[in-house]
This record gives C-alpha cells, sequence and structure tokens, in this order.
C-alpha cells in the first residue's frame, strides 16, 4: 500500500491545482487535461481597397454562378418586348407631337368641248393638262392649259392656246368622290392660218363637278376620273381674226383621268 501514496498524492495535486499549474506539470496518460484552445486570428483592418476587392470578388463569383441561368430568360423578355411593341405599331400609330399635314397634289388630263350659245355661234373641241393643289380642304389651287381648235359658223378653224388659272373649293378630301366647285379667269389666244397676230379673248369661267377616286396610292394618292360642267363668257381684244370680237357665252363640258400625290 505505501508504495502507491505518491501516485495517489499527485492525483490529488493534478485535481486541486490551478489549470495553468497543470500545463507545466507532468501527467500520466488517461490524467492530462485537453489543450487550451488557440485565439482566433485577428482580422485584417478594413479599408476602402480591401472592400471594393471583396466586392468585385463576390461579384465575379455571383456573375460566373448565376449569368447561365439568367441570360436565357432576359433574352425571352427582350424578345416578347419587341414582338409587343411590333403587334402594337401595327394596331395604333405613334403619336406625333407635331401634325405635318402635306398639300395633295393633283395632276389631270382633260378631253374638253365648248359651245357658244349667245354673241357668236361657234364650238371648240380641245385637249389639256392641269394641275391642282389642294393644301386644305376645301381650298385647292388650279392653273390648266389646253390646246383647241375652234370652228367657226362661217367655215373657219382656228387653232388656239387656253391658259385657265382658278381657285377650287373642293369637299371629301378621305371619300372616294370629290365635289368641287370653281370660278377663275380664261385666257386664249386664237391663231389663224396666216400667222397674223392673235385676238386675245379674256373671260371667265364658273364650274361644278366630280372626282371619282378608282384605285389608290400609297397612304393618301389616288387615281381616277372625273367630268366637269362650266358656263363661260369671252370678250376678243383687238386682232384681225374675224367674227370672235364680240363678247359671247356658252357652256363648256370637260372629262378626263385624274391621279393625286
Amino acid at each position: 500500500m505505501i508504495p502507491r501514496l505518491p501516485a495517489a498524492l499527485a492525483l490529488v495535486s493534478a485535481l486541486l491545482a490551478p489549470r495553468a499549474l497543470l500545463a507545466q506539470l507532468p501527467c500520466y496518460p488517461g490524467t492530462c487535461p485537453p489543450p487550451a484552445p488557440a485565439a482566433p486570428p485577428r482580422p485584417p483592418p478594413l479599408t476602402s481597397e480591401t472592400e471594393l476587392g471583396t466586392r468585385a470578388q463576390l461579384e465575379a463569383e455571383a456573375r460566373a454562378r448565376l449569368e447561365p441561368e439568367v441570360r436565357p430568360v432576359v433574352a425571352r423578355q427582350v424578345e416578347e418586348e419587341r414582338r409587343s411593341a411590333w403587334i402594337q405599331r401595327g394596331v395604333e400609330r405613334e403619336p406625333n407631337p407635331v401634325r405635318l399635314r402635306l398639300p395633295l397634289l393633283e395632276v389631270f388630263a382633260a378631253g374638253r368641248w365648248f359651245g357658244a350659245v349667245a354673241g357668236i355661234k361657234y364650238s371648240q373641241q380641245a385637249v389639256g393638262l392641269g394641275a391642282r393643289l389642294r393644301p386644305d380642304e376645301p381650298l385647292a389651287f388650279e392653273i390648266a392649259a389646253a390646246y383647241a381648235a375652234i370652228d367657226i359658223v362661217e367655215g373657219e378653224r382656228l387653232a388656239a392656246v387656253t391658259l385657265e388659272p382658278s381657285v377650287v373649293l373642293i369637299w371629301g378630301r378621305r371619300e372616294r368622290v370629290d365635289a368641287y366647285l370653281r370660278s377663275g379667269l380664261d385666257v386664249t389666244l386664237p391663231f389663224d392660218e396666216g400667222a397674223r397676230p392673235p385676238t386675245v379673248m379674256l373671260g371667265g369661267h364658273v364650274g361644278l363637278g366630280g372626282q371619282f377616286r378608282v384605285a389608290r396610292i400609297g397612304r393618301g394618292g389616288f387615281v381616277g376620273w372625273f367630268a366637269e360642267v362650266r358656263g363661260l363668257v369671252r370678250g376678243g381684244i383687238g386682232g384681225e381674226v374675224p367674227g370672235l370680237k364680240r363678247p359671247h357665252a356658252g357652256f363648256e363640258f370637260l372629262f378626263g383621268p385624274s391621279a393625286g400625290f
């Protein structure tokens, strides 16, 4: 029993001694205390460079992980927005803060027949061209020219050139039928076969007509036909052509194709 006394005393002293002393004293296997935990390492001081570097590293890792998943979703969203925009563009026009409306330009060719009913008995056949500018409904401006053959009752036949500027009141820009009322000047320059100085016939006209649109061209243009009847008053001035110096009046009929752009 005596040889075991030192071992018992060592055990009692090991139990009663402080942990710091126990770490320095030798111990027997199975009686040694666990090692003290190591102190955690102190983090490096936080600076702006450290924060930016950490943020860049995290963003790069997140982008590499999430980009393959997000890219197809974003592509589908962009494609759907473009498709919706095209569909909406076809249904509704985009709003235009400045409404610009260009004037409609019309051109026409006309076959014409004139018959005098008062003053002088003669008839006139002509073909002509004209242009009409429509800045806004119902006002329009027109200029027309024609080459005519005048048959006087006495048997003389003359050639003539006719110029007609006029102002037109026209309705139906967006309809299939245009109705119009015109008034303007008439300047006729007849020539006889002897090429003598022309007799100038000045006058005025008032007409009523209709234009029928057969087909559309583009957004606002058209092709069609027109017909018109007008009253005409003329008076001769100077010249040596007999029978055309006295004032006279009559009716003229016009018809032919027309187009607008």
